[in-house]
């Protein structure tokens, strides 16, 4: 068994740490240099040959010390995992993916479409996404200053993340049936978050929902170059397929686990439904257009407070804007190099 080495202290996140939420089912939190502190990883021990780690963190060091010593708590080695499972291909959940691999040899498991993120994103195709990323903001209105940071940001990430060898991800589909140590589990396409959202419903009630559902926190749905055209559209069509699910505890990809997935549902459907009608009446109160950059501010306001926070508000608003504008409820032009929006 490989744990930290003597005379390191592993830091956990501030007031968490690994924990047996139901037998043979661990959650280890590592942390992140973000608002949001900490990202979770799962254990689910089926005994040898049937251990199956859920997401892998963001790939700093700390998170690497935190997955070993979450591991040792529960009495495993990364070499002993037999399984990985990435349920969307954001920095988060697939920083140690590749570590995982040549530890353990486990074969890698996403939803087929969120596989080539690793590569067009996050890979080498990451630096021609990052330009047709860097013009979407200009055009919606983000200043110069903001977009550089943002370039800076992207290319730290990508010097971060341990990702495996392509060929090592084999990918599932909406609807299979796929046995993971003692349980079966059924795949579900929750699009919203990340294009090819992957959760994960196993036979006995225990909801793996990585981002798509989370606790006192509204996921991000963005619009980003190279995605899906309507996000949020999609998002809700993902809550409606999981709402009804015989679920006993939800899994969530960050805060602590829970229970109640339907009436958790209708709260994020209630909460984008309220966002979708302030951004509709921001349009309403201006009669020549507004691009999404000031909506964004005026969705948002003080809550804005760097470059990485304006970026992500940004592509929210974007989501609702489009859902709008397919809606038939808005419309937009492109008006001396940027593109504007307005009541239909």
């Amino acid at each position: 068994m490989q744990s930290v080495p003597a005379g390191e202290t592993v830091q956990f996140p501030a007031q968490d740490g690994p924990e047996e939420v139901v037998q043979g089912v661990w959650r280890i939190p590592v942390p992140l240099p973000f608002a949001l502190r900490s990202a979770n990883i799962y254990l689910l021990d089926d005994g040898p040959g049937g251990r199956t780690l859920i997401d892998s963190g963001l790939g700093l060091p700390a998170d690497e010390q935190a997955l070993r010593e979450g591991l040792a708590q529960a009495g495993i080695a990364l070499q002993d995992i037999s399984t990985l499972v990435l349920t969307h291909a954001h920095p988060d959940h697939i920083g140690l993916s590749g570590l995982i691999y040549a530890d353990s040899r486990a074969p890698i498991y996403m939803l087929e479409g969120e596989e080539q993120h690793l590569s067009t994103v996050w890979g080498e195709g990451g630096d021609a996404l990052q330009t047709r990323l860097d013009e979407m903001y200009r055009v919606n209105g983000l200043p110069d200053d903001l977009r550089a940071t943002g370039q800076h940001s992207s290319r730290r990430l990508r010097r971060i993340l341990r990702l495996p060898p392509l060929d090592a991800v084999s990918t599932l589909h909406d609807g299979q049936q796929i046995v993971l140590g003692a349980h079966t589990f059924q795949t579900i396409w929750t699009p919203g978050h990340s294009d090819y959202h992957l959760c994960l419903l196993r036979d006995d009630g225990l909801f793996i929902a990585g981002d798509h559902i989370l606790p006192g926190i509204t996921p991000n749905i963005g619009l980003y170059v190279g995605g899906r055209p309507n996000p949020l559209a999609d998002y809700f069509v993902g809550l409606e397929k999981v709402q009804d699910l015989p679920a006993r505890l939800v899994l969530p990809g960050h805060r602590r686990p829970f229970e109640g997935l339907a009436e958790r549902a209708a709260e994020l459907r209630e909460h984008h439904d309220e966002r979708s009608q302030q951004t509709h009446d921001i349009l309403a109160a201006h009669h020549a257009g507004r691009d999404a950059f000031h909506v964004a501010g005026e969705l948002f306001g003080e809550r804005l407070r760097n470059a990485d926070d304006w970026r992500f508000a940004l592509a929210e608003t974007l989501a609702h804007l489009e859902y709008l504008r397919f809606a038939d409820l808005a419309m937009r032009a492109e008006r001396d190099g940027l593109q504007i929006y307005w009541v239909a």
